[in-house]
């Protein structure tokens, strides 16, 4: 899928645009637009967390709701990245990709089929929220459990989509931790300037 989307070659210049991700895509559904989306956030590139958390959480509502396919408003269609850091990235992944792609396979299909897409759309929009969230490495877990749900759902492999719900409930675990670790320090930190 990656080598598609890297031959399909998104346009020229500078930036490149979600609309030309989207177009470079094709007619694939919702598992290859996420998967694209999840990547800059798996192999960290500084930044993109929002710019892509933000269309994964519409793709996982459009998906809660029944959509057959992505759909995104012109202004987030407008949000573009640097090139060479978005493609870079896509390209970095490429070997990871390949390997993982020998392991899928159609299985466990009540897990990844159509009766299953709204109830992963409730996780992606979840993780999606969660990884938005600015905290330092605090995107890579729930990003990493969307490209598992995205891999799962483009091959009806429902192991995949297993690991990702799985890897989905412990990313939202380290975060709530990490969270509350902060707010402890701040509460701490507070009582030493009153107190």
């Amino acid at each position: 899928m990656l080598d598609d989307f890297l031959l399909r070659g998104p346009g020229a210049g500078d930036r490149i645009s979600l609309a030309e991700v989207m177009d470079a895509l094709g007619d694939r559904a919702f598992g290859a637009l996420l998967l694209i989306l999840s990547i800059p956030n798996v192999l960290p590139v500084p930044g993109l967390s929002t710019a892509t958390g933000v269309p994964m959480i519409l793709i996982g509502a459009q998906m809660a709701l029944g959509r057959h396919g992505p759909w995104l408003p012109r202004r987030i269609l407008a949000t573009s990245f640097d090139r060479g850091a978005f493609l870079g990235v896509i390209r970095r992944a490429k070997p990871w990709a390949d390997r993982v792609e020998r392991h899928l396979r159609p299985r466990l299909p009540a897990l990844a089929g159509p009766s299953a897409e709204r109830v992963l759309g409730v996780a992606v929009m979840v993780l999606a929220i969660v990884l938005s969230l600015p905290i330092v490495f605090g995107n890579q877990p729930p990003a990493l459990a969307i490209a598992l749900i995205a891999l799962g759902l483009m091959e009806s492999d429902g192991a995949f989509v297993a690991a990702g719900l799985v890897a989905g409930v412990l990313s939202i675990a380290i975060v709530a931790a990490v969270l509350l670790g902060l707010g402890q320090a701040a509460v701490a930190v507070a009582q030493q300037l009153i107190g």
